[in-house]
């Protein structure tokens, strides 16, 4: 396991977080999901393979990562999962799962209680069957999730639950978060709606208004000083690509789960090469300029 301690005597560039969305394939249809548009046969077979994505996950080891994010899609819909899983714990990972949690059986709860997780974050977008199952459009799947809580949380695993606040279920936020109190678990609001993979807009559709947002913020004392500080906060350049990353179901290494415009293609090249090489010259409005030095390449990464 590497030292966390280790983290402020990085240097400035270091690939110390990655957040790796292993597959687009998902069970649910959630409304606002922009991952969604990907979530096809013909999609899914150009997904990383097992033996892919175990090279590159050794790669990452070997240059130093200590935190992978698996997320998706929906990450536990891919047969080879716990071998994707257990690798990455045995490697060393602080492990982070992100799951709709419909997927965690008795079976997949043990097995992740033998190799435990940094943490796993369940989407929870609504507390009542009708709230829930409008968002997800499965039937089933609200039961589904609130046993997948109770069974991790028997096994005593490190969770999160974590909400997107939108017009379909913004009259439950504060239920799902006082819920997350009782039981003595993490409570989140997610991040906001972006665009479809493929550029659609039809997730905003269930955006909130900038008033219903201030509204929601001002209905609860921990999310209005959280909404205040990041009002006062001055803005600072965005550092995506410094110390963390993303990978997608396809092998593109990118700036952030945000900032698609540019890959590189970790099926083509090694880790080192496009996180040392490429990643820098990425452009993003929100990114700092990079120092001179910082795009210079050395042999150590080659």
């Amino acid at each position: 396991m590497r030292d966390v301690r280790t983290l402020n005597t990085l240097p400035e560039r270091y690939p110390y977080s990655c957040q790796w969305e292993i597959t687009c394939r998902c069970n649910l249809r959630c409304v606002m999901c922009y991952t969604d548009c990907c979530n096809r046969p013909d999609a899914i077979r150009h997904e990383l393979t097992t033996p892919e994505i175990l090279r590159i996950m050794d790669e990452l080891a070997e240059a130093g990562c200590l935190e992978l994010c698996l997320t998706g899609g929906e990450p536990l819909a891919r047969p080879d999962f716990f071998t994707l899983y257990d690798h990455a714990v045995a490697s060393g990972f602080l492990v982070t799962l992100f799951t709709n949690g419909t997927l965690v059986t008795e079976d997949v709860a043990d097995r992740l209680a033998a190799l435990p997780p940094h943490r796993i974050e369940i989407s929870l977008h609504g507390l009542t069957e009708a709230t829930f199952e409008q968002v997800t459009q499965g039937r089933g799947s609200h039961g589904k999730c609130l046993t997948a809580i109770q069974l991790l949380r028997e096994r005593g695993l490190p969770l999160l639950l974590k909400t997107t606040a939108m017009t379909v279920n913004q009259h439950e936020i504060m239920d799902i978060k006082r819920y997350a109190q009782d039981l003595g678990v993490g409570y989140a609001l997610g991040e906001d709606l972006r665009p479809a993979l493929d550029g659609g807009e039809g997730p905003f559709r269930y955006a909130l208004s900038p008033v219903e947002r201030d509204e929601l913020n001002r209905g609860d004392p921990d999310l209005w000083q959280e909404a205040c500080r990041q009002q006062a906060a001055p803005p600072t350049p965005c550092r995506s690509g410094m110390r963390t990353f993303h990978i997608d179901a396809y092998g593109g290494l990118q700036l952030c789960s945000g900032n698609r415009a540019q890959s590189y293609d970790l099926r083509q090249g090694s880790f080192k090469e496009g996180f040392y090489r490429h990643l820098p010259t990425f452009a993003c409005p929100w990114k700092a300029q990079p120092s001179a030095h910082l795009l210079q390449p050395t042999a150590s990464h080659a």
